[in-house]
């Protein structure tokens, strides 16, 4: 007769779970993988066209600014990875299975926070994949177009890969609290729009531009090096203390509905 394991799950075992659920499902790679691709698709669109849309010729731009302009393909990426965080929590409401995680691990919020941690440490490796592959594709086009290349040895341009990087991680987190938040993969997906949107949106806003530094793609920007600390945030770490602050102000609300809820 096989004895049953009557413990506690502990945390490890918490974040194990929802490593499974995440990477367990060929979907799930099939579209991470689908995710770079289309950062590596939109790096080369942007690069092909950076001297038409900004009206100068390639040849006169700085060749960091065709870097950077390369890595706007990971932002596509980071919201397909968004898409897809929102839908592992969102999920698991509109199917019912969220009753079967809670009765496995009664702790919601060590279930909340496992589940956004191992989203942000996936789409971080996705990311990172798609940030490399991006800043190649602008190599290749500067390239192709006889132009010298960016440096690969120069601090800058590893800061900006890195930085770029750091998109998909926060979305995803991003992602799964407000998916937690609404029980459903939709506000998960239109809280993460909003957020990509909200810089725009407050350019357009009189005094909007005030607000702009304390916004998430703000910070990641600064900690990338592509806005300059007289631009925005006083430094790097207050940029890193922004996409914290907006971490906790993510997931505390989710945390605290998860306890008054029945399901």
């Amino acid at each position: 007769m096989t004895a049953v394991d009557h413990r506690r799950p502990t945390a490890r075992d918490t974040v194990a779970a929802e490593w499974t659920k995440l990477a367990g499902l060929p979907r799930n790679r099939r579209t991470a993988a689908g995710a770079v691709a289309l950062a590596l698709l939109v790096a080369a669109l942007f690069c092909l066209t950076f001297g038409a849309t900004t009206g100068v010729p390639l040849a006169e731009q700085p060749v960091f600014d065709v870097l950077t302009a390369g890595l706007l393909g990971v932002d596509a990426a980071a919201l397909v990875l968004a898409v897809l965080a929102a839908a592992g929590a969102g999920g698991e409401y509109a199917t019912g299975m969220i009753r079967t995680t809670f009765t496995a691990t009664p702790s919601r919020g060590r279930v909340l926070v496992a589940r956004a941690l191992v989203s942000a440490a996936a789409s971080w490796a996705v990311s990172l994949a798609a940030a490399v592959g991006a800043a190649l594709v602008s190599l290749l086009v500067l390239w192709l177009s006889g132009l010298p290349a960016w440096d690969a040895t120069e601090p800058a341009v590893w800061r900006v890969v890195l930085g770029a990087s750091l998109m998909g991680p926060f979305y995803a987190l991003a992602a799964v609290a407000l998916a937690d938040l609404t029980r459903s993969t939709g506000g998960g997906v239109a809280g993460v729009a909003a957020l990509l949107v909200a810089p725009t949106v407050a350019g357009w806003l009189p005094g909007g531009q005030a607000v702009v530094p304390f916004l998430p793609g703000e910070a990641v920007h600064v900690l990338a090096g592509i806005t300059g600390s007289g631009q925005g945030h006083a430094s790097p770490w207050s940029a890193l203390l922004v996409l914290a602050v907006w971490a906790v102000a993510l997931l505390l609300p989710a945390l605290g509905a998860n306890r008054r809820r029945d399901t």
